[in-house]
């Protein structure tokens, strides 16, 4: 039996040594995508400063991050639910599509399900998202500024969602 080839990258936790190249791999995978990353970078400053991740990750391949992933806190309405907000997430342009923002992804939902946060929020790509179990129909009827097709949820702990009326991402999303 052939024994799988682990990844050749590695999951890490611990990221503050790793902050410039962090706003470099952010800025740069969002220009590629969207034409500009700068705001995304702000938004990860902003998160820090504020005190408002909750999880943060990176993906290191030969002492380099190649990857990002952070986990910030939101508010409800009612007060009290434990609910998170994914995002950003992102890998090194010529590294994506193998498999580092999976990774990233899954580690924090696990270490958010370990923290007892109830449900994690994403905007983005229902097709992609969909692949971890987030879905739109988890926050239809909940308000929030983004709210849309491609504003999705997934419950760690089953209807935590359940009387939830409004959501709103942490202050440093609407400052950029």
């Amino acid at each position: 039996m052939k024994k799988p080839q682990s990844e050749p990258f590695s999951i890490e936790q611990t990221c503050d040594a790793y902050a410039a190249e962090i706003a470099a791999v952010v800025e740069a995978a969002f220009r590629a995508e969207y034409g500009s990353g700068d705001g995304e970078v702000a938004i990860v400053a902003a998160l820090r400063a504020d005190g408002a991740v909750v999880a943060e990750f990176i993906a290191l391949e030969g002492g380099a991050v190649v990857g990002h992933a952070m986990f910030s806190r939101m508010t409800t309405e009612p007060e009290g639910y434990q609910i998170v907000a994914l995002g950003p997430v992102c890998a090194c342009v010529d590294r994506q599509k193998s498999g580092i923002g999976s990774a990233l992804i899954c580690a924090g939902l696990n270490i958010c399900r370990t923290q007892g946060v109830g449900a994690v929020i994403v905007l983005g790509d229902p097709r992609y998202y969909g692949r971890f179990g987030f879905r739109a129909a988890l926050v239809e009827g909940i308000a929030n500024a983004y709210a849309g097709p491609h504003l999705q949820a997934i419950e760690l702990v089953p209807d935590a969602l359940a009387g939830v009326r409004a959501v709103a991402y942490a202050p440093a999303f609407s400052a950029v």
